[in-house]
């Protein structure tokens, strides 16, 4: 039963990640048209492996995940800016929201799931 509840627990931090990258993800296609502007992301951080100083702010212009301790904020390379300075692929970008969305709705059936299971198992089987 513990790994009903903590599986639960997981799809929800998911879709906390997926709704927050997506945020991140609008912000680009917001700015598309900035210039010098450098696309964001949101990665997932495993904590076992990359412990607390992967999310430590060393200088005070870093930006933070908010309360995402599993997530870094990353900026694009800028390899491809434009003349301009913006380095926003509009097709990268819809490309990841689609995926992002995809993620999130995927998690968000598996937790639905889940709960009903949970309901099933909570009322005897009626």
């Amino acid at each position: 039963m513990k790994t009903l509840f903590d599986s639960v627990d997981d799809l929800g931090a998911a879709m906390t990640f997926h709704r927050e990258r997506q945020s991140v993800l609008a912000g680009n296609v917001a700015n598309v048209d900035t210039p010098g502007y450098r696309p964001l992301d949101l990665e997932r951080v495993d904590p076992q492996t990359a412990g607390t100083a992967a999310l430590a702010a060393t200088d005070p212009k870093h930006l933070q995940a908010g309360n995402l301790p599993d997530a870094v904020v990353s900026f694009g390379d800028g390899k491809d800016a434009g003349a301009d300075g913006n380095a926003v692929s509009l097709e990268r970008e819809l490309a990841k929201i689609d995926a992002n969305r995809v993620r999130y709705v995927a998690s968000a059936d598996l937790a639905s799931r889940r709960l009903a299971l949970l309901r099933y198992t909570a009322g005897d089987g009626s």
